[in-house]
């Protein structure tokens, strides 16, 4: 790891994402042909908007005026102000961020100088003042519905219902419309229109007394929450502390994670090694290889002490244990095999290459790997698709999975795999950013697919794993992000960060109650480029605390 960079803090993006020029590039722009309807009537800056990798932007005096918003333009400082109704958003020229009521919160797309001209991402800024923005791509047509009418009426930034917040301290502004926020101690006479807002997080009783209360923009920190499923509610009120009517009140259920960095395998350099598979015990001891050298490490969580147990016959990525505690380990290539290490020799200290078995070869190249409830064990085939399926005793069938890429690029279309408690086989596509599940037949082999899952947020599908909660997990490699995929389809940010860690082009991830640990591949690709400076090769840690 190279100390000079320190840890960034992990963005959490919400919503419908689409990529964008990286900030300080040039972007490349062209008319848009996308019809922009507020309601049933077509926006004021519709045929002056352009499209910028596939996102619609406006120019900034037209869509404030569109907005009834007052807008201040810094040509010096490229930053953009926009207020309504009190609320101030700012944005800053090729910044992946913007900030509403002084809360710093993440953008995909950026604000842009195009032409001599500024344009502003519409979803962005119109869904900061409270916009639901649809899109309808066979008429090509954006459709915005205003939340806000002229009732006093609240927005929370920087949560979302079941959302993920990364850290121990949460942070959210609070937006209020048609409602004047008055200091409490200064105006403690009621009038109508006039008030403050309470806050409370994880409280029961909802009173006055216990209230945080706010009569600023500007954000609400709360410090030290714990790991867990937590509960945000915020209510209008007026001068007297007594709700509005008819009630504005909000409630909403989010959960925290805490992210950390449990092992750099090399402190002292941010390249050079390579690990894709990791795997953990119920004891918290956690292993992986290392790719080049072909060096299996033994990680104890508790303390951070690793050993090296033995070099493999062959480099090797994804792992699996089956029921008795055994460890098989995939080397990928033309002629894949799976090597077979004893529970015995996981436990004791550092052994001889000979003592690794080769359970099965002819698995062309072999990556993930997950057992059934027969003990069956299947292997992914990566980028040609196929899924394999080894016996107890070593019989191996292939069955060809009939997915394609949709990525010239990213041929891998079988990455990481897992059964569901249903009996279904998942994988992750990384070719186009999809979950699918296979039926399983009565033999074991193949059956029918559908998609679970297919979100930008998935883009670099890689490994998988169910959590606790029964969904599925998925380590989007080119985002450096984990995302959570409910089996009904719905896609929800959990974590993600830029090239500065602790997330590295994450590849694999393995539940442990309700620790998950994450192998950091360091790939110089997507986010993750450059990735030097950098931590480098890594096994990330991840709590998610109580679910319930």
């Amino acid at each position: 790891m190279n100390h000079k960079k320190r840890l960034a803090a992990i963005s959490i993006m919400t919503g419908s994402l689409l990529f964008s020029a990286a900030a300080g590039a040039a972007a490349e722009s062209v008319k848009s042909d996308m019809a922009v309807l507020i309601g049933d009537t077509e926006t004021s800056f519709a045929k002056q908007s352009l499209l910028v990798d596939s996102s619609l932007y406006a120019p900034y005096e037209a869509a404030a005026k569109q907005l009834g918003a007052e807008a201040k333009w810094s040509a010096g400082m490229k930053t953009l102000t926009l207020v309504k109704d009190g609320n101030t958003l700012e944005m800053k020229a090729g910044a992946l961020s913007y900030k509403m009521n002084g809360l710093e919160l993440t953008s995909a797309t950026p604000l842009q100088e195009i032409g001599g001209s500024v344009y502003i991402p519409v979803r962005t800024v119109f869904e900061a003042f409270g916009y639901q923005i649809g899109y309808e791509n066979k008429t090509r047509t954006v459709s915005m519905q205003p939340r806000i009418s002229t009732k006093p009426a609240l927005l929370v930034h920087g949560i979302t219902p079941d959302g993920y917040v990364t850290g121990s301290e949460v942070k959210v502004s609070i937006s209020a419309y048609n409602h004047i926020l008055k200091d409490f101690a200064q105006q403690k006479e009621p009038k109508a229109g006039e008030g403050h807002i309470h806050v409370w997080l994880d409280n029961e009783k909802l009173d006055a007394a216990s209230a945080i209360k706010v009569f600023k923009n500007e954000p609400v920190v709360f410090r030290d929450v714990k790991p867990g499923k937590h509960t945000l509610t915020v209510q209008l009120v007026g001068n007297d502390h007594k709700p509005v009517e008819p009630e504005v009140k909000q409630t909403i259920p989010f959960h925290s994670v805490s992210l950390s960095i449990l092992k750099d395998l090399d402190p002292e350099k941010s390249t050079g090694l390579r690990i894709e598979g990791v795997i953990a015990d119920e004891k918290h001891r956690v292993f992986t290889v290392e790719m080049e050298s072909k060096k299996l490490y033994r990680i104890m969580a508790d303390s951070g002490k690793m050993d090296i147990l033995t070099e493999l016959p062959r480099s090797a990525t994804g792992m699996a244990f089956d029921a008795a505690g055994n460890l098989y380990i995939a080397s990928g290539g033309q002629e894949g095999v799976i090597f077979k290490v004893n529970a015995k020799d996981l436990n004791g200290e550092p052994f001889e290459t000979s003592r690794v078995e080769t359970f099965v070869s002819g698995v062309q190249g072999a990556n993930g790997l997950t057992f059934d409830s027969k003990g069956n064990l299947y292997v992914s085939g990566g980028a040609n698709g196929n899924i394999y399926k080894v016996t107890p005793d070593g019989q191996l069938s292939t069955y060809q999975s009939g997915i394609a890429a949709e990525r010239k690029e990213q041929q891998i279309v079988v990455n990481g795999i897992a059964f569901g408690k249903d009996g279904k086989l998942y994988a992750a596509n990384t070719s186009s950013g999809e979950v699918n599940r296979f039926t399983m037949n009565a033999d074991g082999s193949l059956g029918a697919w559908e998609r679970v899952a297919k979100s930008p947020l998935l883009y670099g599908a890689d490994g998988l794993n169910f959590g606790p909660d029964g969904a599925i997990y998925v380590a989007a490699n080119e985002r450096n992000a984990i995302v959570r995929v409910s089996l009904d389809g719905k896609v929800t940010e959990v974590a993600q960060n830029g090239n500065q860690g602790p997330l590295e082009f994450p590849a694999s991830l393995h539940f442990v109650g309700s620790t998950l640990y994450i192998s950091n591949f360091d790939q110089p690709r997507g986010a993750n480029s450059p990735n030097d400076p950098g931590i480098g090769a890594s096994i990330a840690k991840m709590e998610f605390g109580s679910t319930k």
